[in-house]
């Protein structure tokens, strides 16, 4: 996807899956709970592709009802910016709509495009299809059929517009043109395997905690593609270990518990990652004495692992977000008064 707006649906809405910065995007999404339908995970993983680089889902409603979610949205004074933005590109509230989502990426080779990636985001939940058809046509998109689900193909001055599928009054699938509709036909058990066919992938899945409000899973390998489509520099790569997947979860409540597992290609660079991972831990910990306040997010790391994996858990209590955001609004703030000052010099 090419344009802003369209990079809008899916960057924005993906970066909620994942553990590290749920709680920032929480605004975007909402809505009740979907249990999973067992432990290979929940049902609109049928509609991802096998294959797929990275998979990533969030219990909406988990996100919105926890206390983390709302302590950081009084330190960080949301004003629900980018909820009200999503209500006015697609008619869907996203606080009142949505129950789950499901975001997907994977490598640009459908016939025809060009772009570095295809993906997607399924939303499940409750939806006014005649009122979102309605939305979208006023703004000059247009109307299509594609294997019975209704297609909504925002507009856009230039570039790649997003295409809105209203599958049913319970999803919504939204992304290029090409993984949406792949995305139908696997729903109707037409087109090419679904991720759950992967046993790799299952087997990551199998191994995330299946209370998580969110988790995201994928092939890191993959990601040597910037969003020109050109590979990451030799250098850049060479200095990172060859690893094969990584899985991502955590739950929220009155803080974070997060896991990060991940696997290399064989036992030595499994090795290796427990080794970085140890020693950055290590130097962390030395600087206790500087930064007392980083001492209980710290005493609670765990590193673990044998073979070619390794598994990172730590906890994130509801005071140290308060340090964190704190501190982080100071630096922002910092940065923008040295903005200034640079601003008011160029004039003088």
């Amino acid at each position: 996807m090419s344009t802003a707006k369209t990079r809008y649906f899916l960057v924005g809405s993906a970066a909620i899956l994942t553990a590290g910065l749920a709680a920032g995007t929480v605004a975007y999404m909402g809505g009740m709970p979907r249990a999973f339908a067992s432990n290979a995970g929940p049902d609109e993983l049928s509609l991802v592709p096998a294959g797929a680089t990275a998979v990533a889902y969030a219990n909406v409603q988990g996100v919105m009802a926890s206390e983390f979610r709302q302590r950081l949205n009084v330190l960080m004074d949301n004003e629900g910016k980018g909820r009200q933005e999503f209500q006015e590109q697609t008619g869907i509230d996203v606080e009142r709509d949505i129950d789950s989502v499901i975001a997907s990426l994977s490598p640009g080779t459908a016939a025809g495009t060009d772009h570095p990636g295809n993906g997607f985001v399924a939303l499940r939940g409750r939806f006014d299809i005649a009122k979102i058809e309605a939305l979208v046509t006023s703004k000059g998109g247009q109307l299509s059929e594609y294997k019975g689900a209704r297609l909504l193909l925002a507009h856009e001055e230039k570039g790649e517009a997003p295409v809105i599928a209203l599958v049913s009054g319970d999803l919504v699938i939204v992304g290029n043109d090409a993984a949406v509709k792949g995305a139908i036909d696997r729903s109707q058990g037409d087109g090419s395997a679904s991720i759950t066919s992967d046993g790799e992938f299952v087997r990551m899945l199998e191994s995330v905690d299946q209370n998580s409000t969110v988790w995201a899973i994928g092939r890191p390998k993959a990601f040597g593609v910037n969003t020109d489509g050109n590979e990451m520099p030799s250098q850049v790569m060479a200095q990172l270990p060859e690893v094969k997947w990584v899985a991502a979860s955590g739950h929220l409540n009155g803080g974070l518990t997060a896991t990060l597992r991940a696997e290399g290609k064989d036992s030595d660079a499994g090795k290796n990652m427990r080794e970085v991972l140890q020693g950055i831990l290590a130097l962390a910990r030395l600087q206790m004495d500087a930064k007392p306040e980083l001492k209980p997010l710290l005493s609670s790391i765990q590193i673990e692992g044998t073979g070619n994996g390794v598994a990172l858990h730590m906890t994130l209590p509801a005071e140290m977000l308060d340090v964190i955001v704190k501190q982080a609004s100071a630096a922002r703030d910092g940065h923008l008064d040295h903005l200034k000052q640079l601003h008011q010099r160029a004039e003088d």
